[in-house]
């Protein structure tokens, strides 16, 4: 992406030299009036240093030029662009003819860095040349007071050279032509656009960081940090550029180009890390880092908000429960299918324990890579494997000490996993990995599943002796088709809610009149989750209407799902049946309807993409979806 912007100032070029090079440069002022500043400073090392960190700090130069010693000199403490003067081979050939003149006894004398075309020398006939380099001001005067007067009949060299030779009482010849001044003028002011254009293109990358809705760390294919923006610096203490992103996030990161991690814990909150490789022509050129964290808690926010909407005797029986198990030692178990509000009431059951004073801590088993599940749950101490972060880091677990441990999809854990999180369960101790320390542990731990764990048991999937102990209390979470009379109720909250949070003023009675008579004939296979995001969806689109009554017109549009599937209030089958075949169908069209795009399809379902891939995956042998 390039600007091609106009230039809007001149370019601001400072020469810095002492008086022989300035007064070439400054003949040449006249033909670069239009597109240059030139500022000319005659000094040279430390006094020249002082001066060209002055305009520095105030802004004052986009680029010096300068030569010989004093270039490189500068290039090695100013923070922005040098450029060295080149001497010409035609300046060196005219430099030797002219000093002919004068002697045939002759002393080159560059610095060490500088190209001199010395190869012609040899070639020269009827003089004798000796060529001699310098690195620093000294060396060149230590080459002065080493030679012996008569010997040389005249020094050809660099502007400070000359003035040396001056000095020294020997003829000289300045070995830089006007050329080659102009020929550096035009490089800087080259140097000084492409800087220019590569700073705005810097700008612009950053500009588009901080557009981002998270957190976001861009690295190079070596996994160095090359950007950032502010949210990133607010999640991460001292990130910054050049350092690999295993300092700041879990090396196992690095071994896959491209992946998704959930319950991240950094610092005190859990987050989600989103990793995407950057191709450009088949080669890596970097990643993307989009890092999630889960909101943090505001002293001056309702805490109300998000909480168990209802009015159902089911769901009032439910929460009964919830409270009575939560003031227990014991572990609770809650059923419900995907999107019935399974974390929110593992946050009842928090509430109501002893421990409710303590941090809640949630975590979806389905999500963490079975790679990072140990170190996530149980932390890791210092050195415990290659990758892992100097000074070990807490686990998850031992976050929620003193609080609650929610466990949600804990059917989806596999066997070796079960397992340890038995063992913690027994013993109420998590020891780090690599570490010889164990933690004991006070959690009120709540686990959910959307699948008959009895079921998983019997067909080999679920650790028996893991089951009974999280099946110490159950609550079941009906779905919302079970309870259509809490439908109106979770509705106007929603509608509220969002409107609150777009700044929208919305007719809420308006649109619930609208909307109820739909929403009962529907079967909601995303339960409460699909009614908050179909409703955030409506509340939005409802805006682009002039009248309640045209956006009522525009509902098929809007909500094409509640007008093509039958919704008929059927029971809850774990397995297959009805039900199943309408989810199938409603599941197979929105993917459709999205080409494809799994995250679309589960976002527009209320679904998570781990329940929609587990679903695609039933529906495989069937209709060939994969």
């Amino acid at each position: 992406m390039k600007f091609y912007n106009s230039e809007t100032s001149r370019v601001r070029v400072c020469l810095i030299g002492n008086s022989k090079l300035s007064k070439l440069v400054h003949s040449l002022t006249p033909e670069f009036e239009s597109i240059a500043e030139i500022i000319i400073i005659d000094s040279i090392f430390n006094d020249a240093l002082i001066s060209a960190r002055q305009l520095v700090e105030h802004d004052a130069v986009d680029v010096f030029v300068s030569a010989g010693a004093n270039a490189f000199y500068l290039k090695d403490t100013l923070p922005i662009p040098v450029v060295a003067l080149e001497v010409l081979q035609s300046d060196l050939v005219n430099s030797v003819l002219k000093a002919r003149q004068v002697s045939r006894k002759m002393l080159l004398l560059t610095h060490e860095h500088q190209a001199a075309w010395t190869e012609f020398l040899d070639y020269v006939e009827g003089v004798e040349i000796v060529h001699r380099t310098y690195q620093t001001a000294d060396e060149a005067k230590d080459i002065f007071n080493g030679i012996d007067k008569g010997r040389f009949g005249v020094v050809i060299g660099t502007s400070f050279v000359c003035d040396l030779a001056e000095q020294w009482g020997i003829p000289y010849v300045l070995v830089y032509s006007r050329e080659a001044c102009r020929q550096m003028v035009r490089k800087a002011i080259a140097v000084a656009g492409e800087c220019k254009r590569e700073a705005e293109q810097c700008a612009f990358g950053k500009f588009l960081l901080e557009q981002a809705p998270t957190a976001a760390i861009i690295t190079n294919r070596d996994e160095q940090v090359v950007g950032f923006n502010h949210q990133a610096e607010q999640l991460f203490s001292g990130l910054m550029r050049n350092k690999r992103i295993d300092r700041f996030l879990d090396g196992r990161f690095l071994q896959a180009a491209d992946t998704v991690a959930e319950a991240i814990l950094l610092g005190e909150r859990l987050c989600r890390v989103d990793k995407t490789a950057f191709d450009v022509d088949g080669g890596r050129v970097g990643h993307l880092y989009a890092i999630k964290a889960a909101p943090q808690e505001n002293a001056g926010t309702d805490s109300s908000v998000r909480r168990l909407v209802f009015q159902s005797l089911p769901m009032a029986e439910a929460t009964h429960f919830l409270q009575v198990y939560g003031a227990t030692p014991g572990a609770v178990l809650l059923r419900g299918e995907t999107g019935t509000g399974k974390e929110l009431a593992a946050r009842v059951v928090h509430e109501s324990s002893a421990n409710r004073d303590g941090p809640f801590v949630a975590i979806n088993c389905a999500a963490i890579p079975v790679e990072l599940f140990e170190s996530e749950l149980f932390g890791y101490a210092d050195g415990a494997f290659t990758s892992s972060r100097s000074g070990g880091k807490s686990g998850l677990l031992e976050s929620a000490n003193n609080g609650t441990f929610f466990m949600d999809e804990v059917n989806s854990l596999p066997a070796p996993h079960q397992a340890k999180l038995l063992r913690v369960l027994q013993e109420r101790q998590v020891r780090p990995v690599g570490s010889r320390r164990s933690i004991t542990l006070n959690i009120k731990f709540v686990a959910a599943c959307n699948h008959d764990l009895l079921e998983e048991v019997r067909a080999g999937r679920f650790r028996e002796d893991l089951y009974y102990r999280l099946n110490v209390f159950i609550v079941n979470l009906p779905p919302l088709r079970d309870r259509p009379e809490d439908i109106e109720t979770l509705a106007r909250h929603f509608l509220l809610m969002h409107s609150q949070q777009y700044q929208i003023e919305a007719d809420v009675e308006a649109l619930i009149a609208v909307l109820i008579p739909h929403f009962l004939g529907y079967h909601w296979p995303g339960n409460v989750r699909q009614l908050e995001n179909l409703l955030e969806r409506l509340l939005v689109s409802s805006k682009l209407y002039d009248s309640i009554n045209q956006f009522s017109a525009n509902l098929p549009n809007l909500i094409p799902e509640l007008f093509e599937v039958s919704g008929k209030s059927l029971p809850d089958t774990f397995g297959g049946g009805h039900l199943q075949l309408l989810e199938q169908e409603e599941i197979l069209k929105v993917l459709e309807q999205f080409g494809g795009n799994k995250t679309r399809t589960a976002e527009y379902l209320g679904i998570s993409q781990t329940t929609l891939w587990r679903r695609l995956k039933q529906l495989k042998p069937e209709s060939g979806q994969g």
